[in-house]
């Protein structure tokens, strides 16, 4: 039986979650406006095909998790089942690219800034994480 302090929970979480989705949506839209400006530099560079296309495969599959996350959110947001398989798998890599991006930015300019992704993705994964608390 759901108490009012367990549904008023629920209801954070599910409200937290459809924030996270929404940010996820505007970090897809940002991922898909900035194209040209990351890959065309990458296409025009001196670089051997199979690398251009590796990098672009990897450009659209970021923006392919990015959209499956979101998507993921929305779902654990109305079926709480969902919540913990979507903190380890989502919340998991999201955490992960934070850390990854943090060891990038300060190996190739000194600094956590220039590789910002962290400060997007990093909130995105403890949301779905502190989500799956029953």
């Amino acid at each position: 039986m759901l108490t009012t302090t367990t549904r008023a929970s629920d209801r954070t979480r599910r409200y937290a979650l459809l924030a996270a989705a929404a940010l996820c949506a505007a970090v897809l839209g940002y991922h898909v406006l900035s194209t040209g400006e990351v890959m065309d530099p990458v296409y025009a560079a001196a670089l051997p095909t199979e690398a251009k296309g590796i990098l672009d495969v990897l450009w659209y599959d970021m923006a392919l998790l990015i959209a499956l996350g979101g998507l993921g959110m929305i779902a654990a947001a109305y079926n709480p089942r969902w919540r913990v398989p979507l903190a380890w798998f989502v919340g998991g890599h999201y955490l992960a690219l934070s850390a990854i991006c943090l060891v990038f930015s300060f190996s190739w300019f000194g600094e956590a800034w220039s590789l910002i992704h962290w400060a997007v993705f990093a909130p995105m994964s403890l949301v779905t994480i502190w989500a799956a608390k029953s």
